[in-house]
C-alpha cells in the first residue's frame, strides 16, 4: 500500500477499500476541522472596592453630608466632625513654634556676639561652646515642634471625612451628636467608577482565556465587551471552579448585574461527529502512515466538542471513523 503525496489544504483524501480489506475512509488536516466553541461561565458585576469609612480622631459627629443612596465623587465630604478642639490644638502648636523661632534668633545673636568676644579673648572656650549648644538644642526643639504642628493640622483635616473614590453610600452607621472614636464606623461605600466581573470558570477552558475571541459579559440579551484582568491560580477542590476577574473595556453594567462571561475558544477543538468511543474511551482516529490510530481524549465529554492535542497538520479521519478499529490498514488515494 502506498500514500499519495502533495497533500494541500483544503484536502480531502479518500481511503478506499482495497482487495486486501483496507477500510475506506476520508481524512483532512486537523487544522481544517478546528471549530469555535462558545464557552459560558456564570458571573456577576461587583465593585472593585467596598469600604467602611471610619473616624480617625475623637470628636462629636456634627454633620452627615451623604446619606444612604447618595452618589459621591472622589473628595466629596461625607461626614463633618466637631473641630473646635483640633483647631485650638493647631493654634497652640503654631504659637509654640513661633516662640521657638524667637528663642533661636536670640540664641544666634548671642552666639555671633560670643564668637566676636572669643576672638578678642574676652570669653572662654566653655562659654562659646555653651552658646553653640544652646542654638543646636533650640533648633532640634523647633524641628520637633514643626512635626507637632503637622500632626495637629492632620488631626484637624481628619474632622472633614471625604470619599476616597467615586461611590454610592450603601449604609450609614453614624448618628449626629454621637461621639466618634478612632475606628468608629461612619458610612459604607461601594465604588462605582471601577467595576469588575467575577466569574466561576471551568478550569479546562480558563487557561486559554488569554487567546479568547469575542470575550464579553452577557445579561438579559445585552452584551458588554470585557478583558481578562486576573485568573486565580487555585482551583476549588469541591466545586472544581477557578475564579476569574474581568474588566469592562467601554460602558459598564450596573453593580450586582448577574449574567455570564461568554467567549469563543478555538484552540484545537474538533466537532462532535469526529469523536468516537472505543473501549469506553472517547477519542478520534488519525491516519498514521498506512494504519488507523485511535487517539484517546481524556478530557472529552459525550456530545461536546473536544480539544485534540496533536499537530495541526495531522491527518484526522472525517468519514468512516465509526467502522475503524485501532491498527486497521488504510490505503490512501486522491479523491
Amino acid at each position: 500500500m502506498t500514500v499519495a503525496k502533495g497533500l494541500t489544504a483544503p484536502l480531502m483524501l479518500l481511503l478506499s477499500a482495497a482487495a486486501d480489506g483496507a477500510v475506506p475512509v476520508a481524512v483532512e488536516p486537523l487544522s481544517e476541522q478546528f471549530i469555535d466553541l462558545e464557552v459560558r461561565a456564570p458571573a456577576i458585576v461587583v465593585a472593585a472596592n467596598r469600604a467602611v469609612i471610619t473616624a480617625q480622631v475623637s470628636a462629636l459627629i456634627r454633620v452627615i453630608e451623604a446619606d444612604v443612596g447618595a452618589s459621591v465623587a472622589a473628595g466629596d465630604v461625607l461626614v463633618r466632625l466637631d473641630n473646635a478642639d483640633t483647631t485650638l490644638a493647631v493654634e497652640r502648636a503654631r504659637a509654640e513654634l513661633a516662640a521657638l523661632d524667637a528663642q533661636i534668633r536670640q540664641a544666634e545673636q548671642r552666639l555671633q556676639h560670643g564668637e566676636e568676644l572669643f576672638a578678642r579673648n574676652f570669653i572662654s572656650d566653655d562659654e562659646l561652646l555653651e552658646r553653640r549648644t544652646s542654638v543646636s538644642v533650640l533648633r532640634a526643639n523647633r524641628d520637633a515642634q514643626a512635626l507637632a504642628v503637622q500632626n495637629a493640622e492632620l488631626n484637624l483635616s481628619r474632622t472633614r471625612i471625604t470619599a476616597p473614590y467615586a461611590a454610592t453610600v450603601v449604609a450609614r452607621q453614624a448618628q449626629v451628636g454621637s461621639l466618634a472614636m478612632p475606628g468608629t464606623p461612619l458610612v459604607t461605600l461601594v465604588q462605582t467608577d471601577q467595576r469588575e466581573v467575577d466569574a466561576d470558570l471551568d478550569p479546562r477552558y480558563a487557561d486559554n482565556l488569554h487567546a479568547a475571541r469575542a470575550l464579553h459579559f452577557e445579561s438579559r440579551g445585552r452584551r458588554w465587551p470585557v478583558d481578562l484582568k486576573r485568573l486565580s491560580s487555585v482551583i476549588d477542590s469541591d466545586s472544581r471552579i477557578q475564579k476569574g476577574r474581568f474588566g469592562f473595556t467601554a460602558e459598564a453594567a450596573a453593580i450586582g448585574t448577574s449574567g455570564e462571561i461568554v467567549w469563543l475558544d478555538a484552540n484545537g477543538l474538533v466537532p462532535v461527529p469526529l469523536i468516537v468511543q472505543r473501549d469506553e474511551r472517547l477519542g478520534v482516529f488519525i491516519a498514521a502512515g498506512s494504519r488507523a490510530r485511535f487517539v484517546p481524549l481524556p478530557d472529552a465529554q459525550e456530545g461536546r466538542p473536544a480539544r485534540v492535542p496533536l499537530p495541526a497538520d495531522t491527518l484526522i479521519v472525517v468519514r468512516g471513523q465509526s467502522r475503524l478499529q485501532d491498527g486497521d490498514e488504510l490505503q490512501i488515494t486522491r479523491q
